[in-house]
């Protein structure tokens, strides 16, 4: 869809590709010219010294002997020397191959471009050369120089060489660009169908990723990671949703059976009674809903942004202190042992409320005159709480079965209830790293939560 939109010269990798291509070639371009500058230069200046030398060395020599030197350079030395000439005082050539002495020339031994003419040039043409002249003591002028044309038909080699490898350069950036470009587009491709059946419903897909470290495969994993959190928050809400239908379904049922006989019957006796009945039927499943929630909450919410060092013995003085009414008007002994404080870290509140549970489960378990027993303690180094009674304990074949959501023993059916406080007790202290079970004990039931030891 979108990405077929994308042009390829417009892609970020394209232009990232040709403007590293390009910046290459730039480089190398200015290294050429800067090895061409050089090279240019030291061969003007290896021609300066040559003529300097030569004009200094024919100064020394008599007349005759220079003569004679001038035209042997122009007729065996082509190669160093193009031009030689040798002028009387007034000007007069005496011997060479250049016409008459340049008026533009100086006469001061350095070397100087100038146009010449020389005599073998039949088209008389004007040639740019490389010249020295110097006076001698009997005044005439000793005259060498070089040909420019074989320099500048260098320096043209090189430049037209330049041109060729700049050339080249711009055609691998375009190619360069054009590659990476179509693998980068390749799998956005990839990417573009993963998100189309993304959006239409198919949560199992993911985006692909390649090994290769880079943005795309960061980009992807980041992605997957956002949709693995999504999948479990519907996957949340769609356990959440089951659990309140599944645990709403019987006592709905049973409320409308009742309210259907009442109205059956007729009598304002019995649709009171009904009405009453239907009220505390509500208000049971009205704490389920809520229970459920809290448990999902925890189970799935992972609520640990409330994390802080607290002291276990405070948290289970809370609890306690919030059962106590409760404990008296039943004429249970409810008594609670902390030594010493208890330092870990989690949430207060939802230890709380752990604590909170275990203790209502361990009074509501109790016989009027019996006793229930808050411990926090340190055993070998890692803090545990205990919560003991003095009720029927707890079968070992139900040791298990008990943390479970909604479990409801035979033995125990009778009294109120909704089966999910030891499984929202248990969920607390899995949440907090705790091991809550049921631990052995002489009379009643003793139910323990410890520290798991770090990984």
């Amino acid at each position: 869809m979108w990405i077929s939109k994308i042009k390829l010269w417009k892609t970020a990798t394209f232009r990232v590709s040709v403007f590293f291509s390009l910046a290459i070639t730039a480089v190398t371009a200015v290294v050429l010219v800067f090895v061409y500058w050089q090279v240019v230069k030291r061969d003007t200046a290896h021609q300066n010294r040559v003529l300097a030398e030569e004009v200094a060395r024919g100064v020394n020599q008599t007349l005759p002997q220079l003569t004679r030197e001038v035209d042997l350079r122009i007729t065996r030395d082509l190669r160093a020397i193009d031009y030689a000439a040798l002028f009387d005082s007034g000007g007069k050539l005496l011997s060479g191959n250049v016409d008459a002495l340049p008026a533009a020339l100086p006469i001061d031994g350095e070397t100087h471009t100038i146009g010449l003419i020389s005599r073998s040039n039949i088209r008389r043409e004007t040639v740019s050369v490389l010249v020295v002249a110097r006076r001698r003591q009997d005044g005439s002028v000793l005259l060498l120089g070089r040909n420019l044309s074989e320099v500048y038909a260098f320096r043209q080699i090189v430049l037209e060489a330049l041109a060729l490898g700049v050339v080249p350069s711009l055609l691998l950036a375009f190619i360069v660009g054009t590659i990476f470009s179509l693998r980068a587009t390749k799998r956005l491709k990839a990417i573009n169908r993963k998100i189309i059946s993304i959006m239409q419903g198919n949560l199992t897909e993911r985006l692909p990723t390649h090994g290769l470290n880079d943005d795309l495969d960061h980009v992807g994993r980041a992605v997957n990671l956002m949709l693995d959190e999504i999948v479990r928050l519907l996957d949340q809400i769609k356990s959440v949703g089951d659990n309140i239908a599944h645990d709403l379904r019987s006592p709905l049922a049973v409320m409308r059976i009742g309210l259907e006989r009442a109205l059956d019957n007729g009598s304002s006796d019995d649709l009171r009674s009904s009405a009453e009945k239907a009220l505390g039927t509500l208000d049971r499943v009205m704490t389920t809903v809520a229970a459920l929630l809290r448990i999902s909450d925890i189970e799935y919410g992972r609520r640990t942004s409330g994390f802080k060092t607290i002291d276990l013995v405070e948290v289970c003085a809370n609890a306690f202190d919030l059962y106590q009414p409760l404990a008296d008007a039943k004429r249970i002994v409810f008594t609670l042992i902390a030594p010493e404080p208890l330092q870990v870290h989690g949430d207060f509140d939802l230890l709380v409320e752990a604590v909170a549970n275990l203790i209502d489960n361990a009074i509501k378990f109790t016989p009027a005159g019996g006793f229930v027993e808050v411990a926090a303690k340190s055993e070998s180094g890692k803090p545990v709480v205990r919560i003991s009674d003095s009720g029927p304990g707890v079968a070992s074949q139900e040791r298990g079965a008990i943390f479970k959501r909604r479990y409801r023993s035979d033995a125990t059916r009778h009294l109120p209830g909704i089966g999910l406080g030891l499984h929202m007790a248990s969920t607390i202290a899995q949440l907090h790293g705790f091991d809550l079970c049921v631990a052995d004990c002489r009379e009643g039931a003793a139910f323990e939560m410890s520290l798991r030891d770090a990984a």
